[in-house]
């Protein structure tokens, strides 16, 4: 895990068992800066259940408009089960950050992602963010999702004025409570809160809920509609 700007994620192994782990991300410096570009590689093996904690939120720094990216191809095996817990991402004015996400299921595997971005640090009109999430079960594309957020040119229908953006997606099974997610066409639900401040959302609630589920390996029952 690195960055061509000298950047790196480094993880660190919080608790493991013979088939699962719990892994933080611990930033190696400051990160996200102006020409940065990380890329993260993740690959949960047959059978395992991999947990990722970000330690802290990210903050993308005024760069004057330079690009800097953060790219994570995620592969999970066959009956495998993968939760990362992402912080919130600040995008400050000035800051040109492309975040692109891709997940590879196969199958009866599942995948629990929360992802959190905020426009502007206080005061801020927050700069530009292009993010794409790509997710892609064992036979079709489930989830193909893009975004351009930029604080100085809102898009009218997106943000609806607002700066924070909380998602939870939860691939590979259904969610046993209905929280006004977005179903998916395959097994799975995407939700979402649009506000001004991170604590106002709901999402730490649905990611419990969910995660919760998750790591109590019931899912098998609610996998239906897989095709």
């Amino acid at each position: 895990m690195s960055s061509g700007a000298g950047t790196a994620l480094v993880p660190r192994i919080l608790n493991r068992t013979a088939d699962s782990a719990r892994v933080a991300l611990v930033p190696g410096g400051a990160m996200v800066l102006g020409g940065d570009h990380l890329d993260v590689s993740i690959d949960v093996g047959p059978g395992c259940v991999l947990e990722v904690v970000e330690v802290g939120g990210t903050v993308a720094y005024d760069a004057d408009g330079a690009e800097s990216s953060w790219l994570v191809n995620i592969t999970v095996g066959e009956g495998a089960r993968l939760l990362w817990m992402g912080r919130e991402t600040v995008v400050s004015t000035g800051a040109n950050l492309v975040r692109r996400t891709t997940v590879r299921l196969a199958e009866r595997a599942c995948a629990l992602l929360r992802e959190t971005t905020v426009l502007g640090r206080s005061g801020e009109r927050g700069g530009r963010v292009w993010q794409q999430t790509t997710v892609t079960g064992p036979r079709r594309p489930v989830l193909v999702e893009e975004l351009e957020l930029d604080g100085a040119h809102p898009v009218p229908g997106v943000l609806h004025g607002q700066s924070v953006m909380d998602s939870v997606l939860l691939v590979g099974r259904r969610p046993s409570e209905d929280v006004g997610a977005m179903a998916l066409a395959e097994p799975g639900a995407l939700a979402r809160f649009l506000g001004s401040a991170t604590h106002d959302s709901p999402m730490g609630r649905v990611w419990s809920d969910w995660s919760g589920e998750l790591l109590a390996g019931d899912g098998a029952d609610r996998a239906g509609g897989r095709r």
